[in-house]
């Protein structure tokens, strides 16, 4: 009889010799792996494991004790809940002493830094907003493809974001993925670590005040603030994530150095003068022309090629934004809209992971 035999070496399929083979089996199997994964921290089950430790000094919980805890099926024979206990040990997020129904499951280190919602480094926001609007619109992306929009039953699954930043998302019947305080957080864990690093490393010297449009929680402008004592901060965004924001510059002890101030970003008006004005996070929310007027007011690599979460983002922007056209970009890009709209030089800063910042002088 064939059946499914685990392998000793982590690798989700080792059938076959041929390398390729397997990474398209890894391939057609990583977003079940991702589900899981993504599931897991909007569960809050890293930071029940914490709370198990830190506060009632248990060295694990049991599948059975966790299901409990969670809500999920604890019926005699049923072993879905270890199963997923399981994988998660696999991919080093959970350690598991002993075997069997007697098995614990605690936090690994690096779990219990950036997936602990206690913890100053968290960053599942960005999971869980991946979990409860990226995944339901990855469903239909050969409709997005085919058609330029999303089809009306993806968006009877998620509320469309142009009504989560109106804060109309609650009145449109979504399913899910509508709170803007919880998009906010999820743009805050994927994008701190980019923030710090352009917080050191651009030059602010030379400048005194940090105009940040489409803040969300203010993230950026409290980074920079926090680097740069001598620059006075400001985040713009949508009335509908004011609130998240000063609440994140409260927590940080930043409020008299950053400003929370709400903006329309297309009406007739000028933006605010600064000597630095920010912009990444809503570039790529549009189209060309929206671009180039938000540039006015006022990265994926340029071989298209290597930087594979940039080019994924840009997909993801057509499937939130549909209708707009939106879409990353590259250096090269960028450089020739700024010359476009009267900028007279740029400079590209290399930052976390696959961001980077694209800084125009005027």
């Amino acid at each position: 009889m064939l059946g499914s035999m685990q392998q000793p070496e982590n690798s989700y399929i080792a059938s076959s010799n041929s390398p390729a083979y397997q990474r398209y089996q890894e391939l057609a199997r990583v977003a079940g792996i991702s589900r899981a994964f993504t599931l897991s921290v909007k569960l809050g089950l890293y930071t029940l494991l914490r709370d198990a430790k830190e506060k009632e000094g248990l060295p694990g919980l049991s599948s059975q004790q966790v299901a409990q805890r969670l809500g999920l099926q604890r019926s005699a024979g049923f072993r879905g809940v270890t199963d997923w206990l399981d994988v998660l040990a696999s991919l080093h997020n959970l350690r598991r002493g002993g075997s069997g129904a007697d098995a614990l499951y605690s936090n690994s280190a690096d779990a219990e830094q950036y997936l602990s919602s206690q913890s100053p480094d968290y960053m599942g926001g960005h999971a869980v907003l991946y979990h409860d609007r990226t995944f339901p619109q990855l469903l239909f992306m050969e409709h997005s493809l085919k058609t330029g929009v999303q089809p009306a039953a993806a968006r009877s699954l998620v509320a469309p974001v142009t009504d989560t930043f109106a804060g109309a998302a609650g009145a449109s019947g979504a399913a899910g993925g509508g709170d803007p305080a919880a998009f906010a957080l999820g743009m805050t864990g994927c994008n701190k670590p980019a923030f710090k690093s352009l917080a050191s490393q651009f030059d602010w010297g030379r400048y005194r005040s940090l105009g940040d449009f489409g803040g969300s929680a203010g993230v950026l402008c409290c980074c920079v603030a926090a680097a740069q004592p001598h620059m006075a901060c400001t985040t713009h965004d949508l009335p509908a994530v004011h609130d998240a924001a000063v609440q994140y510059v409260q927590q940080q002890g930043l409020a008299d150095q950053v400003k929370v101030l709400d903006v329309d970003f297309f009406d007739d008006s000028s933006f605010p003068s600064y000597d630095v004005i920010t912009m990444g996070m809503i570039l790529h929310d549009w189209g060309l022309e929206k671009k180039k007027l938000l540039m006015k007011k006022v990265l994926i690599d340029d071989a298209r090629q290597a930087n594979l979460w940039g080019l994924m983002m840009s997909l993801d922007m057509l499937l939130e934004f549909e209708g707009e056209n939106s879409f990353d970009y590259s250096f090269n890009e960028f450089t020739t809209w700024a010359a476009e709209v009267g900028f007279s030089s740029t400079q590209l800063i290399r930052l976390t992971g696959p961001n980077s910042a694209a800084v125009a002088y005027k």
